[in-house]
């Protein structure tokens, strides 16, 4: 999952789309990959709740989404195709699946903070189970893409280390890097009912393990790359989430268990997925990482 050979955009001619549009673009330049836009539009078929559409507005729906993404796709260069689907994300995951796409991106819900990303169900649908990485891109991403920050989260596990191949491929020449590692937060004491436990030793051994992985990790990232060891403390999902702030892509590993090549959301790249000031990537599990 290194390196992209085709990605994926999802697109439905919102503003949002256009976020996705423009991280897609950068990722796909970077990457020397294909670039594809989707736009899914409804089976022409309805249920006992929903009336099917007539044939006339079926059509009529389909030939305005074609045209649609046929202009986009024009102005960036790009080819397209146009699914029926039941859903936006069995469309786009069919798409991609029929493409060979190994990235789909997608914009952030509407109800998405100024700024941030919101994982809305089109998204976390993707990320249940999907064997292409999935990425999503903030609101406002348009006005202000770059990817010259990038960063990503380790852990120690083969699934951090994945995301970190593919954060290394994405980073151009000389360009900021970042290493984020999180040692959990203790207080001095904790205890209940008058009985307290001693916690600073807990505490050290945290920070010490975080920082080893940090070195270690720093001395397999190209010297092409600047990089910044980034140690933070507190609650992993919170942490990164802020630490975004600072970056322009955030590249996280899949949840650590599950089958092979499917990109799932633990829980913390579920929470940081919802509260991210950056793009955040989430790539799947390989053969590697089978334990």
């Amino acid at each position: 999952m290194a390196k992209f050979t085709r990605v994926l955009v999802g697109h439905d001619g919102g503003e949002h789309a256009e976020d996705a549009l423009a991280l897609g673009e950068l990722i796909a330049n970077r990457s020397g990959a294909e670039l594809v836009l989707a736009s899914v539009v409804p089976h022409p078929v309805g249920g006992s709740i929903v009336p099917a559409l007539p044939a006339e507005a079926y059509t009529e729906l389909t030939d305005k989404a074609r045209a649609s993404l046929e202009a986009v796709a024009d102005r960036v260069g790009a080819t397209f195709e146009v699914e029926q689907s039941s859903s936006a994300s069995h469309g786009l995951s069919s798409v991609a699946d029929r493409t060979g796409a190994d990235l789909v991106i997608v914009g952030s819900s509407p109800r998405a903070a100024e700024g941030h990303t919101r994982a809305g169900r089109k998204a976390r649908q993707l990320m249940s189970g999907g064997d292409c990485a999935v990425a999503i891109a903030p609101d406002g991403f348009r006005e202000r893409a770059s990817l010259e920050r990038i960063g990503v989260g380790i852990d120690g596990s083969p699934e951090s280390r994945l995301a970190a191949e593919t954060a290394i491929e994405l980073a151009a020449d000389g360009s900021d890097f970042q290493l984020l590692s999180v040692a959990a937060g203790f207080a001095d004491e904790w205890g209940r009912w008058g009985a307290t436990y001693p916690l600073a030793e807990m505490a050290e051994a945290t920070h010490e393990a975080a920082s080893l992985l940090l070195d270690e990790m720093a001395a397999v990232v190209p010297d092409r790359l600047t990089t910044q060891k980034v140690l933070l403390e507190g609650t992993a999902p919170i942490q990164l989430a802020e630490a975004s702030a600072a970056l322009d892509l955030l590249c996280l590993g899949s949840r650590a268990y599950g089958p092979v090549r499917r990109v799932l959301l633990g829980s913390v790249s579920s929470d940081v997925v919802n509260h991210a000031a950056s793009a955040v990537l989430v790539v799947p599990r390989s053969d590697q990482t089978q334990d």
